[in-house]
């Protein structure tokens, strides 16, 4: 059982896990890029989610509207 759990720590440093949410928000990402209006958005919108991991309402208000004066 041990060697199960080293498998995984190990994979999941080196970042070769992709999570479930992951996934799931990657093929949302995709499916608004057809959304006509949201092509320049999305990648936006996916590199604050997905690759900077940013939740923040500040953050994503931002990405969805980037010439808005946020305070």
């Amino acid at each position: 059982m041990n060697n199960v759990e080293s498998k995984s720590e190990s994979e999941e440093s080196d970042g070769s896990v992709t999570t479930v949410a992951k996934s799931v928000l990657s093929g949302f990402f995709d499916e608004l890029t057809k959304v006509e209006g949201l092509a320049e958005i999305v990648p936006k919108l996916r590199k604050v989610v997905l690759d900077d991991g940013v939740f923040a309402e500040p953050a994503i208000r931002a990405a969805l509207f980037p010439d808005s004066d946020a305070p």
